[in-house]
């Protein structure tokens, strides 16, 4: 995992969606954030088209994205080294947002948003995703 920062915070009020997940997948992928499509901003609203295109880019580089909540990623965790994966729950800056960031092992490990702040709420509640081997 290499960190790397988020280009865009959310600013709906100008029509920019933040880039939080495509910045935890360029960490995971250890890719220069600009190769990886800004999926929330491109599908416009489109949650098919966001989904459909986060799955084809993920597929070319050989994994499929899996999302399951926090509760039951404790599976993918085992004794042979770290899993690092995107975590995201409630944005802290109490907007109503997701936020992204990048876990390891269940944990909070990077925040791509300049402020650094992690997410808000019960950890419970969180969502994971992982870049499974297709």
């Amino acid at each position: 995992m290499k960190p790397v920062d988020q280009q865009f915070v959310h600013r709906p009020e100008i029509g920019q969606h933040g880039d939080c997940q495509r910045a935890v997948i360029a960490s995971l992928l250890e890719l220069p954030i600009e190769q990886v499509p800004h999926f929330l901003q491109d599908a416009n609203g489109d949650a098919t088209e966001y989904w459909e295109s986060l799955q084809r880019f993920c597929r070319s580089h050989g994994f499929v994205y899996l999302v399951i909540p926090a509760r039951s990623g404790g599976g993918f965790f085992g004794d042979d080294g770290d899993v690092f994966h995107e975590i995201s729950g409630p944005s802290p800056r109490g907007n109503g947002v997701t936020h992204a960031v990048v876990g390891c092992n269940g944990q909070v490990v990077f925040d791509p948003h300049p402020s650094r702040a992690g997410l808000a709420g019960d950890p419970a509640t969180w969502e994971h995703a992982y870049l499974v081997r297709a």
